[in-house]
């Protein structure tokens, strides 16, 4: 599991994992010279993956993750117009003491949507805004993020065949898309 799980610590945020076998993607060279083949990990089996055709593609895998992220950020932000899309890098602090390890992807004036590496996935997060002296951004965002986390789920889940949930420490679960359709 790598380092652990990332969590959400705000009484009004909220997380799901992109598992890593959505975004690694593999390569092995066409035997007649017509171009390399692509799969993502999910649709390796372990013979596949052991017996040396195969290799990581690290580009490809990056580009794989900007395309999830970039088909979320287009439905979140038609859902949510409130929402948009941050320039240039910016990142956030994990606590109030941690590294600068989340990098926030969109913003409005109550919640950053923030991507964290967690080792085995993507996690994408809903972290509060807090004012520099109090918490008066608390009672709009009790009423927001219930439904920005719902929205969360489904844009994902228009684009990934399922998603990690935080359970507790070292506890996770599933949702899958065909559940959210019924």
């Amino acid at each position: 599991m790598g380092r652990g799980n990332v969590c959400v610590t705000g009484q009004y945020e909220g997380l799901f994992y992109i598992d890593n076998d959505d975004i690694n993607v593999y390569r092995r060279d066409a035997p007649d010279g017509d171009g390399p083949e692509h799969r993502l990990l999910r649709d390796l089996d372990y013979s596949e993956l052991t017996g040396g055709g195969w290799c990581f593609d690290e580009h490809e895998s990056r580009y794989e993750e900007e395309d999830i992220l970039e088909c979320f950020m287009d439905s979140f932000g038609r859902m949510f117009p409130s929402f948009s899309r941050v320039q240039g890098d910016v990142w956030i602090r994990t606590g109030a003491y941690g590294d600068y390890d989340r990098r926030v992807i969109m913003e409005n004036s109550l919640f950053y949507i923030a991507v964290q590496d967690n080792q085995w996935s993507v996690a994408v997060e809903l972290i509060q805004k807090e004012g520099p002296y109090d918490n008066r951004l608390s009672g709009l965002q009790a009423r927001h993020y219930q439904r920005y986390l719902e929205g969360m789920k489904k844009c994902l889940l228009e684009r990934l065949p399922s998603i990690g949930t935080y359970g507790g420490a070292w506890t996770s679960g599933c949702i899958k898309r065909e559940e959210l359709a019924g």
